[in-house]
């Protein structure tokens, strides 16, 4: 009885060591689906008033639902910031996400305001922030916190679509909090539909919930790539069948998110889980071959761009190769500033073009 207790007792540390572990590999394979995010908090009037559904103010639910995404946010290197608007303000400056200071800044959020007489000028906070991220590498996610009340300015969601059209990788994400009747759902719904990568939730929908906070998070910031890679299929029954053949990797696969400062060849920290994605896919399709890409925009000579963009894809190799990909299975090479995938005449399209792709060699 006494080496039965025993066993048992082994089993469970087994199954417990297991179970560790697991976890951990999953968390591991965690990478971003965004570049950066910026809550823009609507603190009009209108959002210190009550919401009865919630039986709470709407700024109360506002706070409730950011505190909480904050909780699950995973930490992947991603800038985030946090601005309000109906006065424009800066309360946290873009900078490499980290859950304790966001929490910190979201707390310095007023809980009581003035009602009445504060006007919301939602056009120019919304054109405001524009001009705070302008500059931004990569996809950004605007999540605007509001109840849609606009009643001075100009018309907010022709503000929104003048950053879309400026930078084409942002998306809106508005959380909807008991929108300001006709009007106010029209601009959040206005502003949701922008482009594909827009969207509308309701704030009941995430307070308290969550499962749906869950996957809020993981639509807007992060993935476990570890869904993407095939997992090993459970034995099958006899007769043995053959396993269905590995999902054919990509022809071209885009390193989203892997640019490079101007004249630079170095990989930022912040771009690090990014590439990682890249070595797991590598590393789950060991019989392909690779020819890694550099670009440059087309600022500077072509000579000093050629050598430029060859520096850019040899410094993605040694990164790969430092994580166990075999070098005869990558080759490094430049293409100066030749197939642009932005205009170079602006910024941002400049900062796209300044990227590294990953391409299967035939």
């Amino acid at each position: 009885m006494r080496r039965m207790v025993r066993t048992w007792y082994m089993v469970g540390i087994m199954v417990a060591l297991l179970t560790f572990m697991v976890g951990a590999s999953a968390e591991a394979k965690l990478v971003p689906k965004t570049d950066n995010f910026v809550v823009l908090l609507d603190q009009s009037g209108s959002m210190y008033m009550q919401y009865e559904a919630m039986k709470q103010t709407r700024m109360a639910v506002a706070k409730s639902v950011l505190s909480e995404m904050n909780g699950q946010i995973c930490q992947l290197g991603y800038k985030g910031g946090i601005y309000l608007f109906a006065r424009f303000e800066q309360v946290l400056p873009l900078g490499v996400y980290d859950r304790a200071k966001f929490a910190a800044a979201l707390n310095t959020v007023k809980n009581d305001q003035e009602i009445f007489g504060r006007l919301t000028p939602m056009e120019a906070g919304i054109n405001d922030l524009g001009t705070a991220v302008a500059g931004l590498q990569g996809k950004t996610v605007i999540i605007i916190v509001t109840d849609g009340g606009a009643n001075v300015g100009g018309d907010p969601v022709q503000a929104a679509k003048a950053i879309a059209a400026k930078a084409p990788q942002v998306c809106f994400i508005v959380i909807s909090v008991d929108p300001e009747g006709a009007q106010g759902k029209r601009v959040n719904d206005e502003i949701a539909k922008i482009n594909n990568c827009s969207t509308l939730v309701d704030a009941r929908q995430l307070a308290g919930n969550q499962a749906n906070m869950q996957k809020f998070v993981k639509d807007v910031f992060c993935e476990d790539v570890a869904e993407k890679v095939a997992a090993p299929a459970p034995p099958p029954p006899p007769p043995p069948v053959a396993p269905a053949p590995a999902a054919p990797m990509a022809k071209k696969i885009v390193l989203r998110g892997i640019n490079f400062d101007f004249d630079k060849a170095n990989i930022k920290p912040e771009f690090v889980p990014v590439l990682d994605e890249g070595v797991d896919i590598l590393k789950a399709n060991p019989d392909v071959k690779v020819v890694i890409a550099g670009y440059t925009d087309s600022t500077g000579a072509a000579d000093y761009n050629q050598k430029l963009s060859e520096r850019r894809a040899q410094s993605v190799l040694d990164y790969f190769a430092s994580k166990g990909v075999a070098k005869n299975r990558m080759q490094a090479v430049g293409y100066g500033a030749k197939s642009p995938i932005a205009d170079n005449k602006t910024k941002d399209g400049r900062a796209l073009n300044r990227r590294v792709e990953l391409q299967v060699s035939q």
